[in-house]
């Protein structure tokens, strides 16, 4: 009897997920990529370009009121902070009262007066850190009280004093105000406010406010200019 042939069982191979068909890259396509991606970068920079163009290109630090109780605190842009004998017959501060500027090379004497300061000497106090309270021809006498016991707590690069007839007259609201300045900033309150006051003082008097001039308040002392 023959013997039949033996026929070896094939091996089983492993089967294979199918492979995503990939297409080669295109010199042509990576480039149109490349120069799509330019153009969106570029129009988004002339977007902002033009903002900025309509903004009229300024990158002031100025900055619109914020109310606190009865009191508005206003940012302004600094003016050139140099020295003058006089002012010069056309020019302006951009704040009523003034904020920064050009102001006379003599510091006025940090101290509580009872008659107005010249604009053009306190300008000078402010770039050395200090800080200027005024109050209105209308301030009640209890404000004024309450003004002169506050400043008593820490005379250091303060003055407290009354609001010139001149600064009224070119903005009447202020006799009904009292008016705080540091170098840049200016706050308007109704009445008394120490908490107002006490918060303005830690933001703005002083080497941590905006002053070009970084004086320490121990150099700030009443009665020295």
């Amino acid at each position: 009897m023959a013997k039949k042939d033996r026929v070896p069982t094939p091996p089983k191979r492993p089967v294979q997920a199918p492979q995503a068909y990939k297409a080669e890259a295109s010199p042509r396509r990576n480039q149109l990529i490349v120069i799509g991606i330019a153009v969106v970068i570029v129009l988004a920079l002339a977007a902002v370009g033009i903002g900025f163009i309509m903004s009229g290109g300024d990158d002031s630090s100025a900055s619109g009121p914020t109310q606190t109780g009865d009191c508005t605190t206003e940012t302004f842009d600094a003016q050139e902070a140099a020295h003058v004998e006089e002012l010069p017959a056309d020019y302006e501060y951009n704040s009523i009262p003034a904020t920064s500027g050009l102001h006379s090379p003599v510091t006025a004497i940090w101290n509580l007066y009872d008659q107005p300061v010249p604009q053009i000497n306190y300008v000078h106090n402010l770039e050395h850190g200090g800080m200027i309270v005024q109050y209105g021809s209308d301030a009640s006498a209890e404000d004024i009280a309450s003004l002169a016991s506050w400043y008593q707590q820490d005379p250091r690069g303060l003055i407290v004093a009354p609001i010139a007839e001149e600064l009224e007259e070119e903005d009447p609201t202020l006799a009904g105000q009292i008016v705080v300045t540091s170098w840049t900033h200016m706050m308007r309150c109704g009445s008394f406010d120490e908490e107002a006051l006490a918060d303005f003082s830690d933001d703005f008097r002083g080497p941590q406010g905006d002053a070009p001039e970084k004086f320490q308040l121990d150099q700030l002392q009443q009665g020295a200019n």
